[in-house]
């Protein structure tokens, strides 16, 4: 009895698509076919084009998301991440939130804690993710660097990426047109129903397909939010975690690149000598080494040998006595 109903619901979805296919084909010839203008009546190149672009914009087909293929526009998804140092993480923290606010956005997330200097002391740092429009999200980045005291040296990264959801949001429009189609051919089943097993049936069929609507609607949903409102994500550090330490004119900074610096120069002599000793030097000392291993083989076999007449030499006296 379900697979009856299931063919039943394939039916009735293939027959709805050929009659749309039919009918489209139909208007499409309609309109190409059309009876010539009859005698005497002329008309201007103006007038030509006019009709010209009427019988175009009749043909005008639509995409997967239901708008026609040449209002269709890429859909993108950008995000933004910063990294800035200021004298005071804490108020710039709030100055882009309230930037994120008065441009129609709102905020994701926010953290203020301490850090630990190498002098032992302790530094703010915070961080944010905001939501602003994605029309604006190139001002409220540059207002956001406007923040900082020198922009040039104070914006220490900054990245942008972009991410094209046109297919997706496309195909989910699709699908979510066919469960639809699918989802009124069960209710109109299910109303013509007498069977008590049968509406069982048909009400569990379109109880999976509503709640696959439902999970549809919601990817679309969400994709359409990300387009229209992008994230920017802004860590906040202080310039003086930035400064290095001096103790009496004497920066461990310079120091510590300079024992770095002769610890690679060790690193690359050693690479550089097991390159020479694997290329240069093995090629012979393979050989070299077979050799002597043959020779020592040989010599202790000959040891072994001698020994053992040594030992028959002295065994034979004491067996005659």
């Amino acid at each position: 009895m379900k697979k009856r109903i299931l063919f039943l619901v394939i039916f009735m979805l293939i027959s709805s698509l050929l009659l749309g296919a039919c009918a489209a084909r139909t208007a499409s010839e309609a309109v190409e076919d059309q009876a010539p203008a009859p005698e005497g009546w002329n008309y201007s190149d103006a007038e030509k084009q006019e009709m010209s672009e009427e019988v175009e914009s009749d043909r005008s087909y639509t995409s997967g998301a239901g708008e026609s293929a040449s209002a269709v526009e890429r859909m993108m998804i950008y995000n933004a991440n910063l990294e800035i140092a200021v004298e005071d993480p804490v108020s710039t923290m709030e100055s882009v939130i309230e930037m994120a606010e008065q441009a129609g956005g709102f905020v994701v997330s926010s953290n203020v804690y301490q850090s630990y200097s190498e002098s032992g002391g302790t530094q703010p740092r915070a961080n944010v993710t905001v939501r602003v429009p994605a029309g604006k999200l190139d001002s409220i980045m540059a207002e956001i660097k406007a923040l900082t005291p020198n922009p040039e040296e104070d914006v220490l990264s900054e990245n942008v990426s972009g991410q094209d959801v046109t297919a997706e949001y496309t195909d989910l429009g699709s699908r979510l047109r066919n469960l639809e189609a699918a989802e009124e051919a069960l209710v109109e089943l299910m109303e013509k129903a007498e069977d008590p097993e049968d509406v069982l049936n048909i009400f569990d069929e379109l109880t999976y397909y509503r709640g696959e609507i439902e999970v549809v609607k919601g990817r679309m949903k969400y994709i359409e939010e990300s387009v229209d409102l992008s994230s920017i994500s802004v860590n906040i550090v202080t310039k003086e975690s930035l400064q290095p330490i001096e103790i009496g004119g004497w920066q461990p900074k310079g120091t510590a690149k300079k024992a770095i610096q002769a610890l690679i120069n060790a690193l690359q002599f050693i690479g550089n000598a097991a390159i020479w000793f694997g290329i240069f030097c093995l090629p012979f000392l393979i050989p070299l080494g077979i050799a002597v291993y043959i020779l020592v083989r040989l010599l202790r076999k000959k040891k072994a040998k001698k020994a053992a007449r040594t030992t028959e030499t002295i065994q034979k006296p004491n067996r005659q006595a």
